[in-house]
C-alpha cells in the first residue's frame, strides 16, 4: 500500500457465552491500546517507547534494549511497564522471573491497561508459577474475558481480598482446579490476541467464532464473515487484489487459532469438568 498510514481506530469486539457450565458476558478488546485510558499524547509516547525497545530486541541487541527500557520506566508509562512485565514473564533479554513481572503488570493495570490484569490472571494460573488460584481468580475478575458465576464469590467478598480468599477456601478442590483452568485459558487468549498486521495493511476485518470445550481440552475456531474498509492513500493493484485472497481474509481465523492453541498448551486440563460444557465466543475484528 502506498500513501499515508491508516489513522482509524482498530478494535476486536468480543461476545461470549457459556452453555452448560459457566458464564454469559460481553467484552470489547482494543489491542492497539490494550485497554488504556483515553490519553492520546500518553498513548502515542508509550507506543514510541515500546517500539524503540522492541526494535532492539528484534535486532538481538539485548543490552541496548534493557538500557532503553530502564530509561523509559522512569517516565511512568503504563505501556512500558506492561512490556517490562512481559519481558520478565517470558525471559526476553532478561532472566525469566515471574516475581519481577508481577509489580510491572500491576503498575500497568493501575495506569489503565486492562490487559495487565489478564496477564496477571494467566500467569498466576500457570502451573509454572505456582499456581496461585486465588490470585488468578482475583485478577481474572479485573480483566475483560472472565465473568463466571460458577467461579464467582459473594458480593461481600468480591472487593475484599481477605474475604475473597476465605470464601475460596470453602470450595471443593475440583471447583478450584476447574476455575483456574478456565481463567488461565481465557485470560491468555484475551491478553495475547492482537489485530493481525496483514489485516491492518489491507484494511480488512471479519468475525471469527471460537468454541472452547473445557471438559475436552479442545478449542474450535471458524471464520464467520469478512469485511473490507476503504483504503487510505494511493493503493497499488496488487494490494487491492490481495484483499480477497484466503491468505488475507483468513488471517483472523489463523491468528485466533494460534493464540488458542498456545493457551491450551499452557495449562494442564483438570479432571471432573463436564464433557459437554462449552464457551462460545465471537471475535469481531473492526476498523472504524
Amino acid at each position: 500500500m502506498l500513501g499515508r498510514a491508516p489513522t482509524r481506530r482498530i478494535t476486536v469486539n468480543v461476545s461470549a457465552y457459556l452453555v452448560g457450565l459457566l458464564f454469559s458476558a460481553a467484552m470489547t478488546l482494543a489491542p492497539s491500546t490494550a485497554g488504556a485510558a483515553d490519553d492520546p499524547a500518553q498513548d502515542k509516547a508509550g507506543d514510541e517507547a515500546v517500539h524503540e525497545v522492541k526494535v532492539r530486541i528484534e535486532a538481538r541487541n539485548c543490552a541496548s534494549a534493557v538500557d532503553r527500557l530502564k530509561a523509559w520506566l522512569t517516565k511512568d508509562m503504563p505501556k512500558v511497564a506492561l512490556l517490562a512485565g512481559t519481558m520478565y514473564e517470558h525471559g526476553v533479554c532478561v532472566k525469566r522471573d515471574w516475581s519481577k513481572a508481577v509489580p510491572f503488570y500491576t503498575l500497568a493495570f493501575d495506569g489503565g491497561l486492562t490487559e495487565a490484569a489478564e496477564r496477571l490472571a494467566a500467569g498466576y494460573a500457570d502451573p509454572g508459577n505456582g499456581p496461585d488460584i486465588a490470585a488468578a481468580l482475583w485478577w481474572g475478575r479485573q480483566g475483560r474475558s472472565f465473568n463466571v458465576p460458577f467461579c464467582s464469590v459473594s458480593k461481600e467478598a468480591a472487593d475484599d481480598p481477605d474475604r475473597f480468599v476465605a470464601e475460596l477456601n470453602t470450595w471443593k478442590p475440583s471447583r478450584l482446579a476447574g476455575c483456574n483452568y478456565v481463567v488461565g485459558v481465557m485470560s491468555t487468549v484475551t491478553a495475547e490476541l492482537k489485530y493481525p498486521k496483514l489485516g491492518v495493511a489491507h484494511q480488512v476485518g471479519g468475525d471469527v467464532d471460537l468454541r472452547f470445550f473445557p471438559g475436552q481440552a479442545r478449542i474450535e475456531v471458524k471464520q464467520a464473515d469478512a469485511r473490507e474498509y476503504a483504503l487510505l492513500g494511493w493503493v497499488d493493484g496488487d494490494t487491492l487484489g490481495d484483499r480477497r485472497t484466503k491468505k488475507v481474509t483468513g488471517v483472523f481465523e489463523k491468528t485466533l487459532s494460534e493464540v488458542a492453541n498456545r493457551a491450551l498448551a499452557r495449562y494442564p486440563q483438570p479432571a471432573g469438568l463436564p464433557a459437554d460444557a462449552k464457551i462460545d465466543v465471537r471475535y469481531n475484528f473492526n476498523i472504524e
